[in-house]
């Protein structure tokens, strides 16, 4: 496969998406409708992490907490941290202008599980280690490597980001080096694998990345190892 395709994998009951904000709006007739006039309901059962969200405004609403944004009116929102919150809701009025109104919410107990967003790289299954070049981000471009090609852009993306590598099996004493298909530069040096399926995670710099556009990415290290996913998660 020459060119990675990067998709989102939503594990939750409803679709939520990391869209433009002006996208897909049923505009409110009022062209002087501000944010402040937004007319919401939330309801928060003793400090929980889970908020019902109704917005009573015509139009079409986007209902965020800051990660996660679903286009309606009325949305369960699970709410991602202790303490301080937000919950953003935009809405656009009759001149195409977007008004936002910003409630603040705290949570005291995480008794919602948290939605999983990922935005998966690679996934499959491959084994590599024992200082070999196996696990290189190379295929259609060089002859090394057992994992697709990364376009420029991919690794533009993946910069400030914590990326994560999952493990399903290790070597007693395996270790995982992030470097680059010449060997060249290092992000992550020899973390220790302690105890398989595990994740490890690294976040990528723009240094590094504008190595790898010309030397791939490459996952090594001592002993042998199988991983099965490289993605980002919110």
């Amino acid at each position: 496969m020459k060119k990675i395709i990067l998709f989102l994998a939503v594990v939750i009951s409803l679709v939520f998406t990391a869209c433009d904000p002006t996208e897909k709006f049923t505009e409110n007739t009022a062209a002087n409708f501000t944010g402040e006039q937004i007319d919401a309901t939330l309801e928060q059962e003793d400090g929980d992490n889970l908020v019902k969200v109704t917005v009573h405004t015509a139009g079409t609403a986007q209902i965020s907490n800051g990660k996660q944004t679903i286009k309606a009116n009325y949305a369960d929102l699970i709410m991602r941290e202790m303490g301080a919150n937000t919950v953003y809701i935009k809405v656009m009025n009759a001149k195409g202008e977007i008004v936002e109104k910003q409630y603040p919410i705290t949570v005291t107990k995480m008794t919602h599980e948290l939605p999983v967003l990922e935005t998966i790289v690679w996934q499959g299954e491959a084994t590599g280690g024992n200082w070999s070049g196996t696990l290189r981000f190379c295929v259609g471009q060089t002859n090394e490597g057992i994992l697709p090609w990364l376009p420029d852009d991919t690794y533009d993306w993946m910069v400030g980001k914590k990326m994560s590598l999952d493990i399903s099996a290790a070597d007693p004493g395996a270790t995982v080096r992030v470097t680059t298909g010449w060997w060249s530069t290092n992000l992550l040096d020899d973390i220790p694998i302690e105890s398989a399926p595990c994740k490890i995670q690294f976040t990528f710099t723009q240094e590094f990345a504008d190595v790898c556009k010309s030397q791939h990415l490459l996952f090594t290290g001592n002993g042998s190892y199988t991983i099965t996913k490289f993605y980002y998660e919110l």
